[in-house]
């Protein structure tokens, strides 16, 4: 039994890893309506488009779009699409509804049927006769429906018979009948695979029956036939029949494999006229155009294949049955990829000889046989443990593991066997001590050992390994190994990184830069001068390696690599910054193999006198499984590299001749957003000031870079003072709240081998300045303040002259009023009583009251006349005018009335008012109030005062009031009517005008209880 259980143990533990080139998987996870796809299509732009059983899929690197019914497809089963020559895609569905993909607008469009006889058929077919008209056959009686897709327009079809070779409208001796004769079911597959063939409109290469020169009997066995630009391809179980216009060629099965006992099962067309791929029942192979068989596909046998298709940059998508779709590079097709069970990564390698040993993250062990095949260590209570490194001498092999732990094996139980037996180390008390026996004295003092760092061969029987504190060779004495320290008097601390070089010369490394020892008289050279004048040379180390001259190849922890040989280091400028797992020197090709985070670089043609080099760069389009290496070597013309997804595999010459792909990238702007809202994507775009907010989609569709796309942009202003390209990590940018202006935007991008993608048509967008803010405005504005100033000069001009117009001839009718109050106050009747009166004195020889009379007459006309010059006078000269003229009235009535002038104290005596202003205020209250007064008890009262701001004059009589005044004047027979009330309210309203003097005019009619006149009271208010 035990014997058994060994077989079965070495059995497996021998069996050979499958070796394929890795394989990108998509699936429903990532974004596919379904894991079943039919077939994929690139459209003109490079977008990807994936037919499945439940729905459409547009792919363009980075994620999925979907679209369904939900959508607006009259169909979720849709199995082929293709483009015609304007740019829209048309789409096979089983389903009697049109419908295409217009890529100049992105919008679905859908035709419907109108014919209800033929609304259980499906499409076959599509065929461009001119730019809006598409022709449709249908799989009821291969019904033949002519579409004007501007007007939306379907309508019945007859073809016409033009030809032999006017597919797919042919006479009956030609391919179709042949094929409907003997009734083969693939006339749907004779329409349909040459969807994108017809589409282009280019005739089909199609034999001549009648000539005898074609095996009709070929149809009998047919699998596939395939429609091609220049031939027309058939194939059997046993054989492929090429038609062209060149005639007939026929390929056997045995030309295309070895194997015997192989029919073929499939032909698929790729899309591409450089592939075909044959599938047998016993394997899968790519053939090139002239039918030469160039890669085995045998990871296809895994999977139940659709199609394949070839897309611009010769990637090669599988579309598959029920596992989605699955990616391979063209460059990745001759690379193989190993996955381990347990875990992918492979963190060390050391070759040995014709093999190589590598470890795993897992603690695994394998080796690399001379034939390329893989062998799995079988160990009994293995260490579990990530590998960290690996040493091997002619005759012990040491693995040091992360995590103190470490074993030796025989070198030729490491190269031969299977099955291993550790030399453990001892363990005390949980830590690793390297002594046989315990306690064993080396040298005077027992050595306890913590955690290796790294390790390397000295000779060909002597192991050195270096700690956190300090650097011991292992070596096999009287079946024991020996732990011996080293450079005892040097102190450089936690060493991560040796090289045993040349001329007994030791390359350490550590946080703090490059050291190399002398184990001649060990010491150690620091080279502390050269670190401060090249400062890369203190930056830390994570691994090293020398040349056959001594030369040490240094990889930083982010800072690059560099060559040192105590001179002058050569530094690799392309790789600054980076992170540097892994260094391998091939000496066969002089070439430096760099592992890194962002894959392998490859240093060729290198000439230290000039720092001259070639670069190369291996990634996931060579089929790196991921760009985190951490060890690699070459043998055999073969790169092993270790990765953090598994182990890799390619051929060093393909490496070093890499072809560098000729297409260039197409990059797309996807959306133009304005305000959020979507618009027609264009190169000009002209915007209100309030459309000032933009978002920009763009992609680069390299589906070899796998996102590795670098994308850099910029924004020019009107004044394009900025001129520099800024990196983007999105796939879009937003520019919000841009000031009016004009703003070209610029993108472009590099995939990932660092060729730059196809330029765009740089974006132009015009945002319109806010009419406040255009030059017309503000011309407009100039103008029109410019207007407002001179129009209202010439207004100002003209208010003043009307003004001073007014003010003269307010001041004639000034002069005019108070002439005409002067000759008021100098009425006939008051001028001829008071000549009257004196002249009645002089008759009755009373001279001396002639004379007071006379004297008061003339003293009165003299006030009169000095008041009219002058526009204002003195309220006390106001009071003596008044009292000459009342007395002067009184004489003339016969003192039927009295009167009484008052001034209050407080009014000053320069205080002025206008002239013959009062009077004619006085003379009404005599001529009309007090004149008809009897037994003489009339009174008149004139008072005046100081108020706030003006002067207040009172004027009170008793006499019969203005209605009995106006009463009488209703009856009297006198043709004499004073103006003297008139004459003075203009003469207010001109002072108001004039002189700005206001006044104000109150008259108050006074009653007694029982409502009878006792006369009228005037208040004059003069404001200062």
């Amino acid at each position: 039994m035990k014997q058994l259980l060994l077989f079965i143990f070495l059995l497996i533990s021998s069996l050979s890893f499958a070796q394929y080139p890795f394989l990108r998987s998509y699936t429903v996870d990532n974004g596919l309506p379904s894991s079943n796809v039919y077939r994929a299509y690139q459209d003109s732009k490079g977008f990807l488009w994936f037919c499945t059983d439940k729905g459409l899929a547009r792919f363009d690197g980075y994620h999925f779009e979907s679209f369904t019914t939900k959508n607006g497809l009259p169909n979720n089963d849709v199995w082929q699409c293709a483009e015609d020559n304007q740019k829209r895609i048309w789409f096979l569905t089983y389903s009697s509804v049109f419908f295409y993909f217009d890529t100049n607008d992105n919008k679905f469009y859908t035709i419907p049927n109108p014919y209800p006889d033929l609304q259980d058929s499906h499409i076959w077919c599509y065929v461009q006769t001119a730019p809006n008209t598409v022709q449709v056959i249908l799989s009821k009686g291969l019904e033949v429906l002519e579409i004007d897709v501007k007007k939306k327009v379907v309508k019945r079809f007859m073809p016409r018979k033009i030809g032999n070779q006017s597919y797919p409208f042919i006479n009956n001796k030609t391919h179709l009948s042949v094929i409907m004769s003997v009734g083969s079911p693939f006339t749907l597959r004779a329409y349909s695979e040459g969807l994108t063939h017809n589409l282009k409109n280019i005739p089909h290469v199609l034999p001549r029956f009648d000539k005898g020169n074609f095996p009709t009997e070929i149809f009998d066995k047919l699998i596939t036939i395939l429609f091609e630009d220049d031939k027309t391809i058939y194939a059997t179980a046993d054989k492929l029949v090429v038609y062209s216009k060149e005639g007939l060629k026929q390929i056997h099965i045995s030309n295309l494999s070895p194997l015997k006992n192989n029919p073929i099962t499939l032909l698929l067309s790729t899309g591409s006229l450089k592939y075909k791929l044959c599938v047998t029942e016993k394997e899968s192979f790519l053939l090139d155009e002239n039918f030469n068989r160039l890669r085995q596909f045998d990871f296809l046998n895994k999977y139940v294949l659709n199609t394949i298709y070839v897309d611009s940059e010769e990637n090669f998508w599988f579309c598959t049955k029920d596992k989605g779709l699955l990616f391979l590079s063209k460059q990745a097709m001759y690379s193989a990829t190993y996955n381990f069970q347990g875990g992918n990564s492979v963190v060390a390698m050391q070759q040995f000889e014709n093999k190589i040993i590598f470890g795993t993250g897992k603690g695994d062990l394998y080796r690399i046989n001379q034939d390329e095949s893989i062998t799995r260590f079988l160990i009994k209570d293995p260490i579990h443990l990530p590998v960290r490194d690996i040493a091997i001498t002619k005759e012990k092999a040491m693995i040091a593991y992360f995590g103190m732990d470490y074993t030796m094996y025989s070198t030729k139980a490491l190269m031969t066997k299977t099955r291993l037996s550790i030399n453990k180390i001892i363990k005390k008390n949980g830590q690793s001590d390297l002594h046989e026996p315990i306690n064993r004295k080396y040298d005077g003092e027992s050595v306890h050992w913590i955690d290796f760092k790294t390790i390397d061969t000295l000779d060909a029987k002597t192991i050195i390994g270096y700690n956190a504190l300090m650097m011991v060779k292992l070596f096999e004495s009287k079946k024991y190994y020996q732990a011996r320290k080293m450079f005892t008097k040097v102190n450089i601390p936690k060493i991560v990184a040796m090289h045993v070089g040349s001329n007994h010369k030791i390359w350490v490394g550590n946080s703090k830069g490059i050291y190399q020892l002398s184990m001649i008289d060990s010491t150690a050279e620091l080279f502390d001068k050269q670190k401060i004048q090249y400062p890369i040379l203190s930056r830390a180390v994570k691994c090293l390696v020398s040349d056959k001259n001594g030369r040490a190849w240094v990889g930083t922890n982010g800072f690059g690599l560099y060559a040192f040989d105590g001179g002058s280091p050569f530094v690799v400028s392309e790789l600054a910054y980076e992170n540097i797992n892994a260094v391998f020197l091939d000496n066969k090709t002089q070439t430096v193999w760099v592992g890194t985070n962002k894959g392998v670089f490859v240093l060729s043609n290198i000439d230290f006198k000039t720092k001259q080099y070639q670069l190369k760069k291996l990634s996931v389009i060579q089929g790196l499984p991921t760009h985190e290496v951490y060890c690699l070597t070459v043998q055999n013309d073969i790169v092993w590299i270790g990765t953090a997804n598994g182990l890799f595999k390619l051929g060093v010459k393909y490496v070093l001749n890499m072809p560098v792909p000729k297409a260039q990238v197409p990059l797309v702007i996807r959306r133009v957003k304005v305000n959020n809202q979507d618009t027609l994507v264009t190169t000009h775009y002209e915007l209100e000031h309030t459309q000032n907010n933009l978002t920009i989609e763009f992609v680069a569709l390299s589906y070899m870079s796998n996102k590795n796309i670098r994308y850099q942009y910029r924004l020019l202003g009107s004044n394009q003072s900025d001129t520099h390209w800024r990196e983007v990590e999105e796939l879009q940018l937003s520019f919000p709240f841009l000031p009016p202006g004009t703003y070209i935007f610029d993108l472009r991008a590099y995939d990932v081998t660092g060729k730059i993608t196809q330029k765009i048509n740089p974006i132009r967008f015009h945002i319109k300045a806010p009419f406040w803010q255009e030059t017309w405005f503000w011309v407009v504005i100039a103008i029109l303040i410019v207007a407002i100033i001179l129009f209202s000069v010439y207004a100002r001009i003209q208010f003043i002259q009307r003004v001073e117009g007014e003010r003269t001839e307010a001041n004639k009718k000034f002069a005019q009023l108070e002439l005409q109050a002067l000759q008021a106050q100098m009425n006939p009747h008051f001028v001829f009583n008071a000549l009257s009166s004196i002249q009645y004195y002089i008759l009755n020889n009373d001279i001396e009251a002639a004379n007071d009379y006379l004297s008061r007459f003339s003293r009165l006309m003299r006030l009169f006349l000095e008041s009219s010059r002058n526009k204002y006078i003195s309220v006390h000269e106001e009071s003596e005018l008044l009292d000459y003229y009342i007395t002067l009235e009184q004489l003339r009535f016969k003192n039927r009335f009295t009167f009484q002038i008052s001034i209050e104290d407080d009014v000053p005596h320069e205080l002025e008012i206008p002239a013959m202003l009062i009077q004619p205020f006085v003379e009404n209250a005599i001529n009309h109030g007090l004149v008809y007064s009897k037994n003489n008890e009339g009174y008149l009262r004139i008072h005046f005062c100081l108020k706030d701001d003006y002067v207040l004059c009172t004027i009170e009589d008793n006499g019969i009031g203005r209605a009995k005044a106006a009463e009488l004047k209703q009856k009297s027979l006198k043709s004499y009517q004073s103006q003297a009330t008139q004459i003075t309210a203009e003469r207010i309203q001109s002072l108001k005008y004039i002189e700005e003097t206001k006044v104000e005019v109150n008259i108050i009619d006074k009653f007694n209880e029982i409502g009878e006149s006792q006369g009228t009271k005037v208040e004059i208010l003069i404001y200062l």
